[in-house]
């Protein structure tokens, strides 16, 4: 009889041993569900006898993809480190002069990227407090919530008022796009611009909850977060709350 109560101990301890896993790497789908990319209108250039505008759509919600890790070897609190690349395609045309109207596109030899986009990468340090777990005696789910800080790297839109300075700025250097046929010109300096213009890097804030699946013995965990972002340097082109989902499986250890 002491024998059995010992190995029942031991099954028991062995379980609950397994169930905290004290490291995780693991990767997720990550959207932000409510960010939204302006669309915008406006004349951009002038020929001789026209004018050339442009018409920016817009874009709502982000697709995105991520990867993260996770410390929860510390009493009371949990670390976790996650970094996600978020983005979203959008159409604009190049109109006139006349009722020309030509699509903008990239030549980067994927079909589904041969247009404008916003992106962005949002990399986070979250301190985690797990205010919850059940059963007790495995903990087969936590429940936490916490709070960190961000940094963001995001790409311009291609929208009037950045247009506006592309032309500008081409028309100082020399290049008239004013003085041509067609807006085959126009959309050139355009695409060269987009690309050319640097990534926009800022520091915020944000917000965590979130739950965690981690089974008895199996090295592996199923997780899903919500993170409200705020305070984070952001294009004035893009509007909306910063809400991303964070939903992803893991090894743990």
């Amino acid at each position: 009889m002491k024998t059995m109560w010992i190995r029942s101990l031991a099954l028991a301890a062995t379980a609950v041993v397994y169930s905290h896993a004290i490291f995780g790497i693991g990767g997720q789908w990550a959207p932000a569900l409510g960010l939204e990319v302006k669309s915008s209108k406006n004349n951009i250039a002038a020929t001789s006898t026209d004018s050339i505008s442009i018409d920016q759509a817009s874009v709502s919600g982000l697709n995105g993809m991520g990867l993260k890790i996770w410390i929860d070897a510390l009493p009371f609190i949990d670390l976790e480190a996650s970094s996600n690349f978020q983005y979203g395609l959008y159409d604009v045309t190049v109109n006139g002069p006349g009722t020309q109207t030509t699509p903008l596109k990239f030549d980067l030899g994927v079909p589904i990227l041969d247009k404008p986009g916003f992106a962005r990468i949002m990399s986070d340090v979250t301190v985690l407090y797990p205010f919850l777990k059940f059963p007790p005696l495995v903990s087969l789910v936590k429940v936490y919530a916490g709070a960190g800080i961000t940094h963001v790297l995001a790409t311009e839109v291609l929208n009037a008022k950045f247009a506006k300075k592309a032309i500008s700025k081409a028309t100082a250097n020399g290049t008239n796009p004013g003085a041509a046929d067609t807006p085959e010109e126009v959309s050139s300096i355009l695409i060269g611009a987009i690309k050319d213009e640097g990534l926009k890097s800022g520091v915020g804030f944000h917000l965590e909850v979130g739950a965690k699946v981690k089974p008895p013995i199996i090295p592996l965990a199923a997780f899903v977060n919500f993170k409200y972002h705020f305070l984070s340097s952001m294009p004035s082109a893009v509007d909306g709350n910063s809400l991303t989902m964070e939903l992803g499986g893991a090894l743990a250890f």
